[in-house]
């Protein structure tokens, strides 16, 4: 009993710990509680179609919203001093405003043909490609805000403002869907969430953001000292983001958005109850990284734990999943869902390792290994890139797909966690 209760007295005071409980904490009730308290009637609002057309919007602006502080807010959280981290969220902003006004003068000749490779004009909904740009300014600038509070450690800032942007989503969605706004209800109710969310944060900015951040001559010196955050993490994140996004892509292009909406009700159920718990912890966990990288030793021991939490919790979900999702999903969700226990067990090898692999990968950016996180995001982005394209030249069912694609990227994310080990154990 003792033995016990040291331990447990050791993970308290381990103030690693101690912040992941924190940023995870809000992370587990914003997103992971209250989504699946409010899934059931959210699945009944919401058949496949829409869900499907939604899909592709958060596809889209998950890859442009990569682009949109041009990785700048990376920065903030490793910045040298607390002057620089300020001009590096300025920056991050200006970055952001620029960018999503750019996106939207180039999108607006192409719209229709964007809509109908997307297969969004047999649904009457090319239209929603125009929130693109908005909804990339709002997530560049929570982005710059959430690097900018981790900077700071306020980590029950983060959690407050996750629970806000929950409730309002959740609230948004509920009211419209019942309205029979359709897919418009979910995707007003994601903006609007990103938008009311950002209030709690902002607050920290004061007293920390000063006039002289906004002058040419210090943010052309800020940009100018960390160039290599867009030089090579806004390429790697772009390649990121495309693998990531690939299949979100592919599907309806290739199967229609009925199929998209179940892949991307699949992504809600393995990507939010766990995979987010796992980007609370990769926060954490950079933030200790850039502050030990010269100490290889502690460094590799919170490695080897971090992992070891991770491998447990990811076994525990989504074996759950795996086991009972076939009887309980189509009661869960409502019968317009009944297929996806058919789909899902193909994904969650992927998901798993994804899971425990990438809060680790941030040991790679904070010891300045950049380039090869890049090179390791391109390689990731061809694998899942080839069974995409080949969908065009053979014939594939929709299972088959999810399979061929899945897999290989599995992999490369093992082969990442082998390299991310080793330049852990030979850091110094």
């Amino acid at each position: 009993m003792g033995f016990l209760q040291a331990k447990l007295r050791a993970l308290r005071q381990n103030r690693f710990l101690r912040n992941v409980a924190v940023l995870s904490g809000g992370t587990a009730i914003a997103q992971i509680l209250l989504p699946f308290l409010f899934m059931p009637l959210l699945g009944r609002l919401y058949g496949p179609e829409p869900k499907g057309i939604y899909s592709t919007y958060v596809v889209i602006t998950n890859i442009t919203q990569q682009i949109a502080c041009f990785r700048y807010d990376y920065a903030i959280v490793v910045a040298d001093d607390d002057d620089e981290a300020g001009g590096t969220f300025v920056l991050s902003a200006v970055l952001a405003v620029a960018f999503s006004a750019l996106l939207a003068l180039v999108m607006w000749p192409f719209t229709a043909q964007f809509a109908g490779i997307l297969r969004l004009d047999e649904y009457g909904a090319g239209n929603t490609l125009w929130m693109v740009p908005l909804t990339t300014l709002i997530c560049g600038l929570t982005t710059a805000l959430n690097y900018f509070n981790v900077r700071h450690e306020q980590y029950k800032v983060i959690s407050g403002a996750n629970i806000i942007r929950v409730c309002v989503m959740l609230a948004t969605q509920i009211t419209l869907g019942y309205l029979g706004a359709e897919y418009w209800g979910m995707i007003i109710g994601q903006f609007l969430s990103y938008f009311f969310g950002n209030f709690r944060m902002v607050m920290t900015l004061k007293g920390r953001i000063h006039r002289y951040m906004f002058r040419l001559d210090f943010l052309k010196r800020i940009a100018k000292k960390y160039a290599a955050y867009p030089k090579y993490m806004l390429p790697s994140a772009m390649a990121n983001s495309l693998s990531l996004s690939m299949m979100g892509l592919f599907i309806p292009v290739h199967f229609g958005q009925t199929l998209n909406g179940y892949y991307g009700q699949i992504n809600t159920l393995l990507g939010q109850p766990l995979v987010l718990v796992s980007n609370s912890v990769s926060q954490v966990f950079l933030k200790g990284a850039a502050v030990d990288r010269h100490n290889g030793e502690k460094l590799s021991q919170v490695f080897r734990t971090v992992t070891k939490w991770l491998a447990i919790l990811g076994v525990l979900g989504f074996g759950a999943i795996l086991l009972w999702g076939d009887p309980l999903i189509p009661w869960f969700l409502g019968e317009d869902w009944a297929l996806i226990p058919q789909y899902l067990k193909y994904l969650v090898p992927l998901f798993l390792v994804r899971f425990v692999v990438t809060p680790l990968t941030s040991s790679a950016i904070a010891l300045g290994r950049q380039r090869a996180s890049m090179i390791w995001q391109f390689c990731l982005l061809a694998v899942v890139t080839l069974p995409s394209l080949l969908a065009f030249l053979i014939p594939m069912t929709f299972e088959q797909y999810l399979l061929a694609a899945s897999l290989p990227m599995a992999g490369a994310y093992i082969v990442f966690y082998l390299f991310c080990n080793r330049i852990v154990k030979n850091a110094h």
